[in-house]
């Protein structure tokens, strides 16, 4: 073999199937976000039984708004984009979820979800439910007296 054909088959790598370290394909980056057997106040995840479907919703709220006291029957996934979320349970508890953050809600529990920072808030919201019903539920007012207002997150 003459140099010239062997330098040839030496650049072969090079041009095809690239030797050069720019040529490798991109990497994908894998983030956990969360594993978890249980919502926010430790309930076993449950799912519907019969036809379910997932919906997936962005809301965004804005400061000082507040959704009504609500219970969801099936998990509610929710992870929050901007700004902060504040839930608060029938018992006047309240935990605050910063972006970045991501949560099951309680399921069959009383509570609300808020915006009580100075900036929006944006947030995603998946839902498990039973085919053609809401994943959010209006309880009856609780003896506790607590009541909220404003829409649905």
């Amino acid at each position: 073999m003459n140099p010239q054909t062997a330098f040839a088959f030496a650049l072969i790598p090079f041009f095809w199937g690239g030797a050069s370290s720019a040529e490798q394909e991109p990497k994908i980056r894998v983030t956990p976000l969360i594993e978890t057997l249980t919502t926010l106040t430790g309930q076993k995840l449950e799912y519907p039984r019969g036809h379910p479907q997932v919906t997936a919703t962005i809301a965004e709220i804005p400061p000082g708004a507040a959704v009504e006291w609500h219970e969801h029957p099936n998990p509610r996934y929710v992870f929050v984009i901007e700004g902060t979320l504040t839930i608060e349970m029938a018992d006047g508890t309240r935990r605050e979820f910063p972006a970045g953050t991501i949560f099951v809600e309680a399921m069959r529990t009383r509570h609300r979800g808020m915006n009580a920072g100075t900036s929006p808030a944006r947030v995603l919201f998946i839902d498990h439910s039973e085919a053609g019903q809401s994943n959010m539920v209006k309880p009856e007012p609780s003896s506790s007296g607590r009541n909220g207002g404003g829409g649905e997150h």
